[in-house]
């Protein structure tokens, strides 16, 4: 998954990726060279060649010999980590690709879960009755539980005892980081997300496939409708889901 980036590379990145949204960039469109781009930028060159070797890690750019750089993929054609690069550099999504991560995170959240019904041990049974008490005392105490809610929805998916479900749905939920906080500073957010858990945990235990995947729909929807909302306000970008 996309690792923390230092300060400048992070933001040689995003004037980057801002660079190519502007000019509409398309595949195989040549950027100007380093020495353009620290200039442009105002950084040092090295901050350009650490930025542009996340891009090339990421698929997004590619070096040619004694051609220059160019464009291999646009950031929503790159992989999940790409998307949660953009995510986390507060760089807007495409509404086709909001749209997709709700209709995929329901997709594979709802199979997960369908099969950690038929899967799941009475060891992940007690972790995730533990992570429902330990979510419900945050709340209680007036705490933020966005971390809690990422790690409650994994131990879930990872109840399937599939891992690759537990690596693809690990991003979607990543690519909401950058504002989950501020999304869980709702108390009606916090309660009803409680509630849901619960939901959950009940559904899992009685191997009631039907109810997860409804549970799952029902949930991931919700929260689309309010970041929305939010986004609406200006408490947060319309770009993604919890």
């Amino acid at each position: 998954m996309a690792m923390p980036l230092a300060s400048e590379t992070s933001h040689t990145v995003r004037k980057t990726l801002e660079f190519v949204q502007h000019h509409r960039l398309a595949k195989g469109d040549r950027l100007p060279s380093e020495r353009e781009l620290s200039e442009r930028f105002g950084v040092a060159r090295s901050s350009v060649r650490e930025a542009l070797a996340v891009l090339d890690a990421m698929r997004i750019t590619e070096r040619k010999p004694k051609s220059g750089i160019f464009l291999r993929n646009a950031v929503e054609d790159g992989g999940l980590d790409a998307l949660v690069l953009q995510a986390d550099l507060g760089l807007a999504f495409d509404p086709q690709v909001t749209r997709d991560v709700t209709e995929a995170r329901i997709i594979c959240e709802g199979r997960a879960l369908q099969l950690a019904c038929q899967r799941r041990s009475d060891a992940d049974l007690a972790k995730l009755h533990g992570l429902l008490d330990s979510y419900a005392a945050l709340i209680e105490a007036g705490g933020n539980p966005a971390d809690a809610d990422v790690d409650f929805h994994l131990a879930m998916v990872a109840a399937s005892q599939n891992r690759i479900l537990v690596r693809t749905l690990t991003p979607l939920m990543l690519m909401s980081r950058r504002w989950r906080q501020r999304y869980f500073q709702s108390a009606e957010i916090c309660r009803r997300s409680l509630d849901d858990h619960r939901a959950f945990v009940a559904a899992i235990e009685a191997r009631d496939e039907a109810a997860v995947a409804t549970l799952v729909r029902r949930h991931v929807q919700t929260a689309a409708a309010d970041v929305r909302a939010l986004a609406e306000q200006g408490g947060a970008p319309p770009t993604e889901t919890a």
